[in-house]
């Protein structure tokens, strides 16, 4: 194997793994995931950095909790946890999970081609595929 081949290989997989990333981080900035809980009576909005954008709690909700806070907290808290869970699913729960998906094109991430496609030119390159 060609060493000199080798290194000028690598140098348009770094440039497709960077735009990969970049691609990935586009998508979550511009996505938004609505939690809901008590038939909608409660929904949170997060951001694809995981902050919360908006919450918004029904009036029917709002007065028959009124006398009872915890009862509302607790909506309001379990619509926050279905929107993280929507996150989780789509983009996965750690950073490793975050990874594999984006590569591998799984939930509907900006990898679509995966990983194969972008080691096949560099593999072609080598004579190796």
């Amino acid at each position: 194997m060609d060493p000199d081949l080798l290194a000028r290989s690598l140098g348009p997989l770094q440039d497709a793994l960077k735009e990969t990333l970049k691609k990935g981080e586009a998508e979550r900035s511009t996505v938004a995931m609505v939690g809901s809980a008590g038939g909608g009576a409660v929904k949170v909005t997060l951001k694809g950095d995981l902050t919360i954008s908006n919450v918004v709690i029904a009036p029917a909700a709002a007065a028959s909790c009124a006398a009872d806070a915890s009862m509302l907290e607790d909506l309001v808290a379990a619509a926050t946890n279905d929107a993280l869970r929507q996150f989780r699913t789509r983009f996965g729960s750690s950073p490793e999970e975050q990874m594999q998906k984006m590569f591998a094109g799984g939930g509907g991430s900006a990898g679509s081609g995966g990983m194969a496609s972008l080691l096949g030119p560099l593999m072609a390159s080598l004579g190796q595929r």
